[in-house]
């Protein structure tokens, strides 16, 4: 047995034999607390690493909404012993839970110690995993959905848990593909929020027109077509948090107004006369350089100031290599048990090729192509044989023994490198090929955008074919 009390997250439908279990618990030292499976209020303690085991006892089989749970619990914390007891479940709903991440399934009735034992052990084995992983420290690896060892991430995590207790507006700067998303969903879910709405919102898919309506909301009749009152973004994500991302793609009036609601915190629906109070907390990001767009005055600077209360930079893949490994088992993991496959690791060349590439499309480049090798092919393992045209003059590279690697230099009798800008032409140059000027799949594949591949392709002044 653990000298520490397990700390045991109890969902249960059976009101009579919840009491039983409670009590079977204490008398073993454990500690229960009680939630709902609802995936938008994961409870807290799960967020900060406080639960050791969830513990759910249906009345009847699994259904729909305890899989989009479980698979909400399993983006918090890959390792989490999840068991479900159940008297009945198809052999389709214990797979269905299985592909999203249940641990175990035990079917009703069941003998009562060599249940306690099978949950003690998962317990254990939880614990182990924490501390090999270093979870048990301040600062581990794992953020609230969010991967990275590496000093910079750290560091943003140290950010992170500081704001999510404030009421402070954050702004989140970084290339595209980096997950400035992520960044925010973890802030909403480290504060005090988190049982309030996540609304996000890019402001670069919406039309002008369309982006006030959608920020704002309307009233009845104030415009054509405007047959009832339209509750906007800010409206309802009182209590919560807005998401909006691509801000600088906002046009200069628009600006105005949400400088206007961030320092009022009230607003307008359009078409209206009544002043709307609001409390959200706002996290603002952009993949381009907000500093020159306010030099170029395409970006107000009072708008920015208002903004930039907290900034958090998300480093591009390329300046945490470090975090490489982890990232890439991770999305291995996923995607196998997604499309039912047996993949377990990575050859350690693959790895080292993984860790020298420049990857302009970032953890989403990373994640696509993980998700693409794991489609296409079947093994135990992704070896280099697995690996995209893109990554086979690395390959080659190795096998040659040369020590020259994309993103480093290379060493004495190396073949030099491609500048960085001009591996990224000639990449969107093969994309473009290989799927016929389709621009919406080319920025899927790399990963990217598509204002920000369309960008690219005007840069380098390229034919979509």
């Amino acid at each position: 047995m653990s000298v520490d009390p397990v700390q045991l997250l109890l969902y249960d439908q059976t009101n009579a034999f919840s009491e039983e279990l409670t009590q079977d618990f204490a008398a073993r030292g454990w500690t229960v607390s009680f939630a709902a499976p609802d995936p938008d209020r994961i409870p807290p303690s799960v967020l900060k690493g406080r639960t050791d085991l969830i513990l759910m006892n249906l009345k009847e089989g699994p259904d729909d909404s305890l899989a989009d749970w479980v698979a909400a619990l399993r983006n918090v914390d890959d390792n989490l012993p999840l068991v479900c007891l159940t008297p009945n479940a198809s052999v389709e709903a214990a797979v269905s839970l299985m592909k999203r991440g249940l641990s175990d399934l035990i079917r009703l009735p069941a003998e009562k110690e060599a249940l306690f034992s099978s949950l003690q052990k998962a317990v254990e084995r939880y614990r182990l995993a924490r501390k090999v992983y270093g979870l048990d420290k301040p600062a581990g690896p794992i953020l609230s959905g969010l991967i990275g060892r590496s000093e910079k991430m750290q560091e943003n995590f140290e950010i992170m848990r500081n704001v999510a207790k404030s009421k402070a507006t954050v702004l989140i700067l970084g290339e595209s593909g980096t997950g400035k998303e992520l960044v925010a969903k973890a802030i909403h879910s480290l504060s005090d929020r988190n049982r309030e709405k996540f609304l996000d919102l890019n402001c670069g898919a919406i039309p002008r027109e369309l982006l006030e309506n959608e920020l704002f909301g309307h009233e009845r009749g104030s415009y054509t077509g405007a047959d009832r009152r339209y509750l906007g973004s800010f409206e309802r994500a009182h209590g919560g948090t807005l998401f909006l991302d691509e801000i600088c793609e906002m046009d200069l009036a628009l600006q105005v107004k949400l400088l206007r609601v961030l320092q009022e915190r009230s607003f307008m629906r359009i078409g209206g006369s009544e002043k709307v109070e609001i409390d959200v907390r706002v996290i603002a990001a952009t993949n381009r350089d907000i500093q020159e767009e306010v030099r170029g005055g395409r970006f107000r600077e009072d708008l920015y100031y208002r903004l930039n209360v907290v900034p958090v930079h998300v480093p591009p893949l390329r300046e945490r290599r470090d975090d490489i490994p982890l990232l890439a088992a991770h999305f291995l993991k996923i995607f196998a048990s997604k499309n039912d496959k047996i993949f377990l690791d990575f050859d350690p060349e693959v790895l080292e090729i993984l860790t020298n590439y420049s990857w302009p499309g970032n953890v989403r480049e990373l994640e696509n192509m993980t998700e693409r090798i794991v489609v296409l092919n079947n093994d135990s393992r992704i070896r280099t044989k697995h690996l995209p045209p893109v990554l086979k003059p690395l390959a080659r590279k190795k096998m040659s023994g040369s020590n020259a690697a994309a993103g480093a230099p290379a060493g004495d009798g190396g073949s030099p490198l491609l500048p960085l800008k001009e591996m990224e032409r000639q990449l969107i140059e093969q994309a473009l090929k290989e799927y016929k000027g389709n621009v919406p799949r080319v920025a899927k594949a790399l990963g990217l955008g598509q204002a920000t591949l369309y960008r690219k392709i005007q840069k380098f002044q390229m034919k979509k074919e």
